[in-house]
């Protein structure tokens, strides 16, 4: 693990993972691949994915074509941002938060039976309620859908609970 300056923010490992779990979206860095982009060619690259954790990887859907895939076919090494809880704490001027960050390399997922399984659990982490659907849906969809598997090379979780402050 990369070490952390503020060290009393550091979260356990289960709770770094159960940020990932249970996160809604994250933030996905890359390296850009495309000099006409406004800071050129090497520069940071950062897209919203929605994840899901699943078998000890990181899964995300998207497109099949885009700036996001040339970037990861030319360099898969990625930074995905996870943010879990965040409120602010007006008294201390400050915000309470649950973060988690992921180094990884990004591959595209070619086999079709992972990729159905990855599917299905995206399906049944942002549409619970569609169960009935999900199996049609995934059957609809796999031909226009990429799937990408982050392997997991670092984590670590920070987190800042809300001060006490003293009352004045």
């Amino acid at each position: 693990m990369v070490p952390m300056r503020r060290s009393d923010r550091v979260m356990e490992q289960e709770n770094t993972l159960e940020v990932i779990i249970n996160c809604q979206w994250a933030v996905l860095s890359m390296v850009n691949s495309k000099e006409e982009y406004p800071l050129g060619l090497g520069s940071p690259y950062a897209i919203p994915v929605s994840p899901v954790f699943l078998n000890g990887f990181i899964y995300f859907h998207c497109a099949l074509r885009g700036h996001k895939i040339d970037n990861l076919k030319k360099d898969n090494r990625v930074c995905l941002s996870c943010v879990g809880q965040a409120e602010n704490d007006e008294k201390a001027f400050s915000v309470a938060f649950t973060s988690s960050l992921v180094y990884a390399r990004a591959f595209e997922v070619e086999d079709q039976m992972e990729k159905e399984k990855a599917l299905l659990a995206i399906c049944e982490k942002f549409a619970p309620s569609q169960k009935e659907r999900m199996q049609s849906c995934i059957v609809d969809q796999m031909d226009h859908t990429a799937i990408w598997r982050l392997e997991l090379l670092d984590m670590s979780g920070k987190q800042r609970k809300f001060e006490s402050l003293p009352k004045v």
